[in-house]
């Protein structure tokens, strides 16, 4: 454990989890100083006020040996890689280095439900918030969605639902969550962990400082899962779509519509179970949770074409879950931003059978257009902003035609997150004419 009063704390990254550490290690009394790549220009003049009205030291332009050579604690967000030389040398004068997950944790006391997996962990995440509200319970939702989870301030709290994705697991030493949740796990990010065997380490970590008190509750259905927690000390709760008791409704009556939220439910049932939440609040919860935002959220009709932001589908599994939703609906997808060195193969086979007409976008546009050429798809046009890429698939729609954005790429190319993509997104369709 750290011993904050007075003692330097270096964060890397001034996106909202650093800016949350910068506030909280200062309320701490630690003595915190911000590095960030980004020069400040970047930043809007009255963030950088902010930091020195409360007396805050940084650097704007890159990481300085400064960084390191007078800091007692490290704590990265989640887009810092941590095998960057500067880290690498602070690790190697045996400095902690750890994500802002982990530093939450030393100060929270509350338990935290965490949630992981490839897909389905921002809708997973949701859904355990509204079924502890629903039965009366305090709760916080934070971590990868909203909120930091360093932001949270949980003396008045019952629960913490806390979304941790890979790059934060990556950061943790002693991080335990009461109740673990996996919902699956597909290839995702090996440009940051280079492998596959590498991505499954790092979200198996969710589990590993748990003890026979805590809980990891699992996605039966899935192999890689059902091999990842052989390992776990926790008590291993699974869930699976061939036991639908634990949700109280039949999947029809379920109001987020698709496979991959039926399992998102029965994840989020079977964690709330654990909690003393009834069959009941579970049962309301579903019927009338609308769904999250960026994730095949309905947008608008114009002229009998529907537009849905599936923004958040930022690797290709999550895309060919969109397509599995709109199969035999006449379909045209934007696709595109940065890659991830993942396989798009199968998707693009995918696209060619159930898609007329395709949108590429972003860095990742030449790459997609070589995957669909070698499927045998040509229906594909290139757009260079969101805009032109709305304007361009409204103007070769047809009526009953259903538009969708589901990128299978990350959103770091064009938009600071997915969430701003979707945003751009939803704001040119509102500025269509025909």
């Amino acid at each position: 454990m750290f011993n904050y009063r007075n003692k330097n704390a270096t964060i890397f990254g001034f996106g909202i989890s650093g800016k949350a550490c910068a506030k909280c290690l200062l309320d701490l009394e630690a003595i915190p100083f911000i590095t960030e790549i980004k020069p400040t220009g970047k930043f809007a003049p009255d963030e950088i006020a902010e930091l020195d009205r409360l007396g805050i030291k940084y650097e704007f332009g890159g990481h300085s040996e400064q960084a390191v050579n007078s800091t007692d604690l490290i704590v990265v967000s989640p887009g810092i890689h941590l095998d960057i030389p500067v880290l690498l040398k602070a690790k190697s004068k045996n400095i902690p280095v750890i994500a802002e997950i982990e530093l939450a944790y030393w100060i929270l006391n509350k338990p935290i439900i965490a949630v992981t997996g490839t897909n389905g962990k921002t809708t997973t995440t949701t859904l355990i918030g509204e079924m502890l509200k629903a039965a009366g319970k305090k709760i916080a939702v934070a971590g990868n969605i909203g909120a930091p989870l360093i932001a949270v301030d949980d003396r008045e709290l019952d629960y913490i639902a806390a979304e941790t994705s890979s790059y934060q697991l990556e950061g943790i030493k002693t991080f335990r969550p009461y109740i673990s949740v996996i919902c699956n796990i597909q290839e995702d990010h090996i440009e940051r962990h280079h492998s596959m065997e590498e991505y499954i380490v790092q979200k198996a970590r969710i589990f590993e400082n748990q003890t026979q008190n805590d809980f990891v509750v699992y996605n039966d259905d899935d192999p890689l899962v059902r091999q990842m927690v052989i390992s776990a000390k926790a008590q291993k709760i699974p869930f699976s779509k061939t036991n639908l008791s634990v949700l109280g409704v039949l999947p029809d009556e379920i109001k987020i519509p698709g496979r991959h939220n039926l399992e998102n439910a029965l994840a989020a049932a079977t964690a709330v179970s654990l909690c003393s939440v009834s069959k009941e609040v579970i049962t309301q919860v579903l019927r009338t949770f609308p769904g999250v935002e960026h994730r095949i959220e309905f947008v608008r009709e114009i002229n009998s074409i529907r537009f849905f932001n599936d923004s958040k589908a930022t690797n290709p599994a999550s895309t060919l879950v969109a397509l599995e939703t709109f199969i035999g609906k006449p379909l045209i997808l934007i696709l595109g931003g940065r890659e991830k060195g993942v396989e798009i193969d199968t998707l693009c086979q995918k696209v060619k059978e159930g898609v007329r007409q395709v949108i590429l976008i972003g860095e990742a546009a030449e790459l997609f257009k070589r995957g669909l050429d070698k499927a045998g798809f040509s229906s594909y046009h290139i757009a260079g902003s969101m805009e032109e890429a709305v304007k361009l698939a409204y103007k070769i729609s047809q009526s009953g035609d259903n538009l969708v954005l589901s990128p299978a790429c990350a959103s770091f190319d064009m938009f600071k997150n997915y969430e701003e993509r979707g945003k751009a997104f939803k704001e040119a369709i509102y500025a269509l004419t025909r």
